[in-house]
């Protein structure tokens, strides 16, 4: 590119022959028009634009002086003018209408490939140009396969396990086999090692999830340590749709959608949304009692060339059944065989309860060409209850167990704000992007224990069923509270010159910690940390089509555990190092992503055999394996979306003390989904679709004594639309295979749902 003395010359130049750019010789001379002044700024800086005809005609140039770059040029000729000028991450300059510049439709939501930037990039960056595979699971995708929960959700991304095998309640999961954080909207979730609530959002108000993979201290600071798992909310737009959905199926499930959207200003710029939900069953699979979802959640958006504004809410009240579960048989090594339906112990009505509300506010705004500014706010107030006979220990293989009555009560409040400045700008041919940036989040969690709780032993195959002490219902005299107030400076560099793209990032984390007890054994604590964590990664671009990439990312957990003699044990931290492939396949409808990887994490903790109430710290654990995924529509009609992850894990020093062989994480996790949609006439459309997901076994105890056998799900999906009219039918687990779910307790083994159908009828009014 020629230096920018020399154009500027060339500008003034020609400036001498037309008005309308740069200074006109005398004030009697016609106006150059917009077209005609965007061509010639594209010709003299060799720069190619994108023009819309119509957004530019019969519009006069705005004089341009002594412009510094292309964008310079465009910014002075277009300043003032009825038009729009958008800057992609690739740098080309487009010049639309502005009255276009209006919210429009996410790409998750109609398609099940997912490429634009996303809130867990603030660099801008698309998935596709990240360095780090990370795999999106759309709304469309879920729509597809009937998904209702979040367990079901996740089924469709590699490497993550769902750990329904807790007498806690919740959703919890690890990526990679190590521990991952919840975030909503790039801020942290109500998911952490202190709430046992985990990440329950309901699906109708999920716009995507995004695994992203490996550790990610630079996004959330602790709490992340195999990957994070960003769940982004539905946004209004512009696009007038009045949605309406029902649903029905196996065990009395019913349930109600409803998504009402439109724009609420003349100019299309202010633009509103509505998603409610209600849903109920008369059980679940297990004989307990089944789920409700109740959802209210409203937002309002304005979005222009420059500004964009969200400000949404999410009122929610869920109640789950308990998980179904049985035992291990350790003389057998088998679970023990339940009559469908039947409950291990107790009636009915055990289960857990969530209330979330929640408010999220974002405003992105483009200061200049060069710099963009961005802030989000968002609060959480969590409530959850527990109310089950917990199963603790398995007393021998006559049925005898050792049970708790005492159920949970928690709350968790939690204020966060990531508020950064990203600037770009070119230096000839190398480009540059900065990112500085702040967040604080402020966590109180308040557990309160049961006054009339206990554990007691029960013997399940006992004819009749003996007794049951009631479960507990006083609470209040004995709680525990927790608070947390991190606080983050991070900075991010990505530079760029022709295929090469390197990135570097560093962000230090503050924390303070306080927990108060009352009660019986009143006490107080706190504490402060801190932690300085780097990430490094770089794409080389090979084609327009193939970029190879590599990543070295850490992550950490605070710790506030102590040893027996008073000592506060050292943080856990971990390191991800990957290399790996992302090609675009099909003319660009499919992208495919191929990696391996290699994470450690230096320690985990145990109980101490010498002070049972204490921890001692024993080595971590390695993974090294592949991870593949796939997602697009290779042909008109048809989708497929599908990943593979294998991971040989490995503990840092086997021991006798320690184990021999890691617990609760199978090798292999796979999932692969098709579906074909063939159009008959102008409104009918028709199809199937068909998926399996599956991981290998994996082991219960670390001296791999006992072990989980392989699962495997198979699910069947047709579709029928006629107009407005959709209609899905789907069979779960089509083939009724009797599959259980990972475990670390053989007094806990989850049960996977048996064969299951559903029905969903949905409409657009308009």
């Amino acid at each position: 590119m020629r230096s920018r003395h020399v154009v500027a010359a060339s500008l003034l130049a020609l400036a001498a022959c037309v008005p309308g750019v740069a200074q006109a010789k005398t004030h009697s001379q016609p106006a150059l028009p917009l077209s005609e002044a965007l061509q010639r700024i594209a010709a003299e800086w060799d720069t190619p634009l994108n023009i819309d005809p119509d957004a530019v005609r019969g519009i006069t140039s705005r004089p341009v002086d002594d412009a510094k770059s292309p964008r310079d040029a465009v910014a002075q000729a277009t300043r003032g003018l009825p038009v729009a000028v958008d800057v992609n991450d690739a740098g080309v300059i487009t010049i639309v209408n502005d009255i276009l510049v209006v919210a429009r439709p996410d790409e998750a939501e109609m398609n099940v490939l997912v490429r634009g930037a996303t809130s867990s990039s603030r660099l801008g960056q698309s998935l596709r140009d990240q360095a780090r595979n990370t795999q999106v699971i759309s709304a469309k995708l879920l729509q597809q396969q009937q998904a209702q929960t979040m367990a079901e959700a996740l089924a469709n991304a590699g490497g993550v396990v769902v750990n329904t095998a807790t007498v806690q309640g919740g959703v919890g999961y690890s990526v990679r086999g190590f521990a991952a954080q919840g975030a909503v909207n790039g801020l942290p979730s109500a998911s952490n090692s202190n709430f046992a609530a985990g990440t329950t959002q309901s699906l109708a108000n999920i716009e995507r999830i995004e695994v992203l993979k490996g550790p990610d201290a630079i996004l959330l600071g602790g709490e992340n340590l195999g990957g994070t798992i960003n769940i982004v909310t539905k946004k209004p737009n512009a696009e007038e749709r009045l949605y309406v959905s029902a649903d029905t199926g196996s065990f009395g499930l019913i349930r109600g959608t409803l998504d009402a959207n439109r724009a609420i200003s003349n100019d299309n710029r202010l633009s509103a949304r509505i998603i409610a939900t209600v849903a109920d069953a008369d059980r679940n699979f297990g004989g307990y009692r089944g789920d409700e979802d109740y959802l209210f959640a409203p937002s309002i958006r304005y979005k222009n060339a420059v500004t964009d504004v969200i400000v949404s809410a999410s009122l929610s009240n869920q109640l789950f059944g308990m998980v179904p579960y049985t035992l291990l048989n350790t003389t057998t090594g088998k679970p023990f065989d339940l009559p469908g339906g039947r409950r291990l112990v107790g009636g009915p009505d055990q289960g857990v309860q969530i209330g979330t509300t929640q408010f999220n506010g974002e405003i992105t705004q483009k200061v200049a060409d060069w710099l963009t500014v961005v802030a989000r706010l968002q609060h959480q107030d969590v409530s959850f209850a527990l109310s089950q006979y917990s199963p603790f220990a398995v007393l021998n293989n006559n049925g005898l167990l050792l049970l708790s009555r005492s159920g949970t009560r928690q709350t968790s409040k939690s204020d966060a704000i990531d508020s950064f400045a990203r600037i770009a700008f070119d230096t000839g041919s190398v480009t540059h992007k900065l990112v500085a940036g702040f967040t604080r989040t402020d966590t109180d969690v308040k557990a309160i224990y049961a006054d009339d709780g206990g554990m007691f032993p029960y013997n399940f195959l006992t004819t009749p069923p003996p007794a049951l002490p009631p479960l507990a219902v006083r609470f209040g005299n004995e709680t525990g509270t927790i608070g947390t107030l991190q606080t983050g400076y991070y900075g991010q560099y990505l530079v760029g010159l022709g295929p090469i793209h390197l990135s570097a990032g560093l962000r230090r984390n503050e924390i303070q910690t306080s927990s108060i007890i009352t009660g019986r054994r009143p006490s107080s604590s706190s504490s402060d940390l801190a932690a300085t964590t780097p990430n490094y990664g770089a794409v080389v671009d090979i084609s327009e089509n193939l970029s190879v990439f590599g990543t070295l990312a850490y992550g950490y957990r605070p710790t506030f555990v102590f040893d027996r003699l008073g000592n506060r044990l050292p943080d856990i931290e971990s390191r991800n190092s990957e290399t790996g492939v992302k090609w675009d396949l099909f003319n660009k409808r499919v992208l495919l992503n191929a990696s391996w990887f290699s994470i450690r994490q230096n320690i985990a903790f145990e109980r101490d055999p010498l002070a049972p109430a204490f921890s001692r710290v024993v080595p971590g654990t390695r993974g090294r394996g592949i991870d593949l995924n796939v997602s697009g529509e290779p042909l008109r009609g048809l989708t497929v979306t599908g990943a593979f992850t294998r991971t040989d894990y490995r503990l840092l020093q086997p021991s006798a003390s320690v184990g021999f062989v890691v617990a609760g994480e199978p090798r292999d996790v796979y999932n692969l989904y098709g579906s074909y949609l063939h159009r008959f006439g102008e409104t009918t459309r028709a199809g199937l679709g068909a998926g399996l997901t599956g991981r290998s076994s994996s082991f219960i105890d670390t001296r791999g004594l006992y072990t989980i056998p392989a699962a495997l799900f198979t699910n069947l999906n047709g579709f029928l639309s006629i107009g407005r009219l959709d209609i899905n039918v789907g069979v779960r687990n089509l083939f009724d295979r009797e599959n259980y779910n990972p475990t670390r307790s053989t007094s806990y083994v989850p049960l996977g749902e048996p064969r299951t159908w559903r029905l969903t009828v949905g409409y657009r009014f308009f």
